[in-house]
């Protein structure tokens, strides 16, 4: 009888030894799982077998301050999937319309500038030739303030001139870059000047300010400037035609239309393209060729 009960005495014994043992393994292989989850493939089936895993979220950011075609906003992907190139949009101009109206932002009780205004409704087109950026920009300019003008009109009004202060200097259609009395351009004067015949109160400014033009798009008045073009280096010089008008020159001169500004940064259209510029850009480009405007005065 004593060597029956002794036998039984052990088969519990090893029982709940060999039970406590397994514990133990399950833990412990439980725990590797979970720092190291590619360590064990056989419990990595045990425990996800009946599972998928998700994709992890993550947002995408970009190193500068205000998004752009160029610097699109930031984003939420899901890995792996790769981020797409973002390229600027083409904006379509819309059909015409004698009735197209502003959003206008004005100053506030304290006769202080609102911190960022836009104008909505106004629209760029494509260039006809490779330097007809001024009757372009003039073009879509008079659009938004209900004139409609034929492009191709326009730049036979235009007069012919070695002095881009009295008419377009060179061929419209000649290569870009290039100096008076190369191939070259036209400034405000000319062009407002051809506004006004279609009814247009058009302006020519020169030595302008930045916080002038905040004013214009506050009004809802965009403002088209003469500047040099992006990605140029900003070389200028003096200039003086057979007239004998001195005149501040620069290659890749090129115009934007104004329409919005913020703390850091401006909008502006050129030609299909509308983009963010820095302040201190839009202000070193302008400033090089004596900060020249286009404005439409109130009426």
């Amino acid at each position: 009888m004593k060597k029956t009960n002794a036998k039984k005495s052990f088969s519990w014994l090893t029982l709940l030894g060999t039970f406590f043992a397994l514990l133990i393994c399950v833990t412990t292989s439980g725990m590797i799982y979970i720092v190291y989850p590619q360590s064990n493939q056989l419990l990595r089936v045990f425990f996800h077998q009946n599972s998928s895993e998700q994709p992890q979220l993550i947002s995408q950011f970009n190193d500068s301050d205000m998004p752009t075609p160029f610097q699109p906003a930031p984003t939420e992907i899901f890995l792996p999937t790769n981020t797409p190139e973002i390229k600027p949009t083409e904006i379509p101009k819309p059909t015409p319309s004698p009735t197209k109206q502003s959003t206008k932002a004005s100053e506030n009780e304290t006769g202080e500038l609102p911190a960022s205004s836009y104008i909505s409704g106004i629209y760029g087109s494509t260039q006809l030739y490779t330097l007809d950026c001024e009757a372009q920009a003039a073009v879509d300019w008079a659009d938004f303030f209900g004139v409609h003008i034929n492009e191709l009109e326009l730049i036979d009004r235009i007069p012919k001139s070695d002095d881009p202060t009295q008419g377009f200097v060179g061929n419209i259609n000649g290569s870009m870059g290039q100096l008076p009395p190369g191939d070259y351009g036209v400034y405000p004067g000319p062009i407002a000047a051809i506004l006004r015949e279609y009814g247009l109160n058009a302006r020519a400014v020169k030595g302008w300010d930045i916080q002038s033009i905040k004013e214009e798009i506050a009004a809802g008045r965009p403002v088209i400037v003469w500047i040099v073009n992006l990605p140029f280096a900003v070389e200028t010089s003096q200039y003086t035609a057979s007239n004998g008008n001195t005149s501040i020159v620069a290659r890749f001169e090129h115009t934007w239309i104004v329409t919005g500004y913020n703390a850091s940064t401006f909008t502006v259209i050129d030609s299909e393209w509308t983009y963010n510029v820095k302040t201190a850009t839009l202000v070193e480009r302008w400033n090089a060729l004596g900060n020249q405007a286009i404005i439409m005065n109130p009426d």
